[in-house]
C-alpha cells in the first residue's frame, strides 16, 4: 500500500515546488503529455498486466517465465509503434497538440516502462512488498530531483519539458533494468501457450482500459480544446490533490486483492464482508476530510494563481470514492475472467462521460469536467453492483452498507463545499462529525487496532 501511494502521489508531494516553477500553461502541456502516454500505453501494452493476477494462480511455479514471455509480446508491439512514431512524427504531433520530440519520447518510454509494471504485479502477488517499496522510493525521490534540475538548469526557456522528462526519467531507467533482467527468463518453447493465455484475458481489457483513460484523462484533452492550456493546468492541479483519495483507495486494493482472491477461493466470506466494511467506512471518512480541508491544502501546495481549482475538489474526490466501489466489485469479475463484462461497463460509461463533457464544458468551463467524472463513476459503480452479483451468484460484500455510506458521504461532501467561504464553521462541523463517528464506531476502531497489534482477525 505504501509503495503504491508513493508512486502515485509524486505530483502531490512535489506540488509546492512546481507551482512556483511552472505556469498554469506549463502544467497544461505536461498534463496533455501524460494523458497521451496513458492512452497509447493501453494500446501498446495490450492489457497484459491484467493477466498476471490469474497467472499467479495458474502458473504459480512458472510466473517468471510467463512474465518474460508477455514482455516479449509487448516489446514487439512497442517496436512497431516506435517505428510508426518515427516516420509519422509531425503528423502525430499535430493531432496530439504536442511538440514532435515529445511524441518520440512517448514511444521510446513505452518500450521499457511496462517492464516495471510487470515486476510490480509479480511482487504484489508473491507478497514481496519490500521490492515494491524500493521502486516507489526511487521513482518518487528521483522524479522530484530530475524535475528540479531539468527545469532550472536545462530547459529554463521550455520548463514543461523539464517537468515531463523529469517525471518519466526514473521509471524509464528502472524499466531498462527490469527489461533486461526479465528477458533472461524467456523460454521460447512455451511462448505460444503463455501468449494465448494472456491475450484471452487481456485483449477484452484494452477497450476497458481505453474507456478508463477517457474517464481519467480525456477531461484534460477536452478542456484544452474548449478552453485552453491554462484551464487544463488549473484542472490538473486541483485533480492532483483531490485524487489523493483515489491514490489511497487504489493502494489499498493493490494490497487487498491478493488476500481477497485467496479468501474468496476458500469460500470464506465473513472476513471479506468485515474487512470491506471497515475499508469502505475509512475511505468515506477520509473523503470528507480531504474535501473539508481542500482550500487550505491548495493554498499550501500552490500559489494564488491556482486557488480557483478548489471548486473541483469535491466532484473529483467523490468520483474517486465511487471508483473504489467499482474496483471492489470488478476485482471479483476479473477473478472469474469475465473481462468482457468489465469492458462493456467501462465503454458505456466512457461514452456517457464524453457526451456530458461535450455538452457542459463549453457552458461551464473546466468545473463541469469534475462533475461529469463523478456522475460517470457513480453509474459505473451501479453497473458493477449488479454485474458482480450475476457473475459470483452470491452476495460477497455488504452492499447495503457500502451504498448507504457512500451516498451519505456525497451529501455531506456537498454541504462541506457550500461551507468553503466559512472556514471556522466548516472545521467545527468536521470536528463534530468525526466525534460522532468515533462514538458510533468504537467497536470497529478497536477491531482495527487489535488487527494492527496482533496481525490476527
Amino acid at each position: 500500500m505504501l509503495a503504491n501511494i508513493l508512486i502515485r502521489s509524486t505530483a502531490l508531494i512535489s506540488a509546492p515546488i512546481f507551482t512556483r516553477l511552472l505556469s498554469t500553461s506549463d502544467y497544461g502541456i505536461a498534463s496533455n503529455f501524460f494523458a497521451w502516454v496513458a492512452i497509447i500505453s493501453v494500446i501498446i501494452g495490450l492489457g497484459l498486466p491484467y493477466s498476471i493476477g490469474n497467472a499467479s494462480i495458474d502458473f504459480k511455479k512458472d510466473l517468471r517465465k510467463y512474465i518474460a514471455s508477455i514482455q516479449v509480446l509487448g516489446s514487439i508491439v512497442a517496436l512497431i509503434f516506435l517505428i510508426f512514431g518515427f516516420f509519422f512524427n509531425q503528423q502525430l504531433a499535430n493531432i496530439m497538440s504536442l511538440d514532435s520530440e515529445l511524441v518520440l519520447i512517448i514511444f521510446i518510454y513505452l518500450l521499457f516502462y511496462p517492464s516495471v509494471i510487470f515486476a510490480q504485479e509479480k511482487y504484489k502477488y508473491q507478497l514481496l512488498y519490500k521490492e515494491n517499496i524500493i521502486i516507489a522510493i526511487l521513482n518518487s525521490l528521483g522524479a522530484i530531483f530530475f524535475c528540479v534540475i531539468l527545469i532550472l538548469y536545462v530547459f529554463d526557456d521550455q520548463r514543461y519539458l523539464g517537468r515531463v522528462i523529469g517525471l518519466i526519467l526514473p521509471m524509464f531507467l528502472i524499466g531498462i533494468y527490469y527489461y533486461f533482467k526479465t528477458l533472461k527468463e524467456v523460454r521460447f518453447f512455451n511462448i505460444k501457450k503463455y501468449w494465448s493465455y494472456a491475450l484471452k484475458i487481456s485483449l477484452p481489457m484494452i477497450p476497458h482500459s481505453l474507456a478508463m483513460i477517457v474517464l481519467t484523462q480525456i477531461d484534460r484533452i477536452m478542456i484544452i480544446n474548449f478552453t485552453g492550456n491554462s484551464n487544463a493546468g488549473l484542472y490538473s492541479f486541483g485533480f492532483s490533490y483531490a485524487v489523493l483519495m483515489l491514490i489511497l483507495s487504489n493502494a489499498i486494493l493493490q494490497a487487498y486483492n491478493p488476500w481477497l482472491y485467496l479468501t474468496y477461493e476458500k469460500n470464506d466470506f465473513p472476513p471479506i464482508k468485515k474487512s470491506n466494511e471497515i475499508i469502505t467506512f475509512s475511505l468515506c471518512v477520509i473523503t470528507i476530510i480531504i474535501i473539508t480541508i481542500g482550500p487550505e491544502m491548495l493554498f499550501m501546495l500552490g500559489t494564488t494563481e491556482f486557488m480557483d481549482a478548489r471548486w473541483i475538489i469535491t466532484p473529483i474526490a467523490l468520483g474517486a470514492l465511487f471508483q473504489f466501489v467499482y474496483n471492489n466489485y470488478s476485482s471479483l469479475e476479473l477473478y472469474h475472467k469475465k473481462t468482457k463484462i468489465i469492458a462493456i461497463g467501462t465503454i458505456l460509461t466512457a461514452i456517457v462521460n464524453i457526451g456530458l463533457n461535450y455538452t457542459f464544458i463549453p457552458l461551464y468551463g473546466y468545473y463541469a469536467a469534475g462533475y461529469t467524472t463523478f456522475i460517470s463513476y457513480l453509474l459505473l459503480a451501479f453497473f458493477h453492483l449488479y454485474a458482480h452479483r450475476k457473475i459470483c451468484n452470491r452476495i460477497v460484500f455488504n452492499d447495503r452498507f457500502i451504498w448507504i455510506a457512500t451516498l451519505s458521504t456525497s451529501i455531506l461532501a456537498i454541504i462541506m463545499t457550500l461551507l468553503y467561504p466559512y472556514t471556522y464553521i466548516r472545521y467545527m462541523v468536521l470536528i463534530i462529525l468525526l466525534l460522532f463517528l468515533i462514538s458510533i464506531k468504537k467497536k470497529e476502531i478497536l477491531y482495527v487496532y487489535k488487527f494492527i497489534k496482533t496481525k490476527k482477525l
